[in-house]
């Protein structure tokens, strides 16, 4: 396994960009959780490739039932935390690099509140429009100082790719500061999605190898685009926030009417530490809405 060094995370150049990228699995440890991926979803070969013709639904991540895999040339986005034919994979969660790291960028008491993953074959053509992840709000009500650095940004999300990935595109910096007028255009009106053929003024392409992870602030401008997938995409994608202080708006994508007594008896102990602790947040901050007004932090 792969120790960090106080020197492997520089949290300026994160308050900074948004992002950095870290190798968090070894070879072993990749080729373990690639294996476990393999095993869980099942390619339809005749039909898992761009071949076929695509259709609007092709550009989107669409699909969460693991029997429907490959049946539409697609990128899938499998939620995890709640299947229990993913318990192999939930070792990625509590994962102690990826655990160190957010810890150094948010703080202790770290709470999961996302477990999913990027699926698609090769040949498959990906897009999926500009955005911040701020879907969950009214657009006419996302304010500026959403996006500024006097506000606690209470969220880390995680690709960590288990094959190469080419399919996030950020903007850095973006995280604090609202739109320039040259994203605004390109968001032509919208404040959740641009349109899919948006170009964005200083994207720039995170390129992941095997084990390596993208730490990233979840208000960042970022797409997922790939013109056509050379390899299988196999990607685990976290959320973490630290439960010293309030969350954010996306805290809540979790659905927490599956965690119950029998969903907890059969994860792991250090998932299940991880889901009694999400619950508990929930009921002390059960109101979503609260999370993007002014004071929230």
């Amino acid at each position: 396994m792969i120790a960090l060094q106080k020197t492997d995370i520089d949290r300026d150049r994160f308050d900074r960009d948004g992002f950095v990228i870290l190798q968090i699995l070894d070879e072993q440890e990749t080729a373990h959780y690639l294996a476990e991926a393999e095993k869980l979803i099942q390619p339809v070969p005749a039909l898992a490739t761009a071949a076929q013709g695509s259709s609007d639904q092709a550009y989107q991540h669409l699909g969460d039932r693991l029997e429907d895999y490959g049946r539409e040339p697609k990128n899938y986005y499998f939620h995890l935390i709640n299947n229990l034919q993913a318990r192999p994979l939930h070792g990625a969660f509590h994962h102690p690099n990826i655990l160190t790291t957010i810890e150094k960028l948010l703080g202790p008491e770290l709470i999961l509140n996302n477990g999913t993953m990027f699926a698609a074959e090769a040949g498959i053509t990906y897009s999926l429009g500009w955005h911040r992840d701020v879907i969950q709000i009214p657009q006419d009500e996302i304010e500026d100082f959403l996006f500024s650095p006097d506000w606690f940004h209470n969220n880390v999300q995680v690709n960590m790719a288990l094959r190469e990935d080419r399919c996030l595109w950020v903007v850095p910096g973006s995280h604090r500061r609202p739109n320039t007028p040259e994203e605004n255009a390109a968001f032509a009106g919208s404040k959740h999605y641009a349109p899919l053929e948006a170009e964005m003024p200083g994207a720039v392409e995170v390129v992941l190898r095997p084990g390596q992870a993208a730490f990233y602030n979840n208000n960042i401008l970022h797409n997922g685009f790939c013109e056509r997938l050379a390899n299988p995409r196999r990607t685990i994608h976290l959320g973490y926030h630290t439960n010293t202080r309030k969350p954010s708006w996306h805290f809540y994508l979790l659905d927490a009417d599956k965690i119950d007594e029998e969903f907890l008896a059969g994860v792991s102990p250090e998932l299940r530490a991880m889901m009694i602790q999400y619950k508990a947040c929930r009921q002390k901050y059960p109101r979503m809405a609260d999370t993007w007004q002014r004071g929230w932090v």
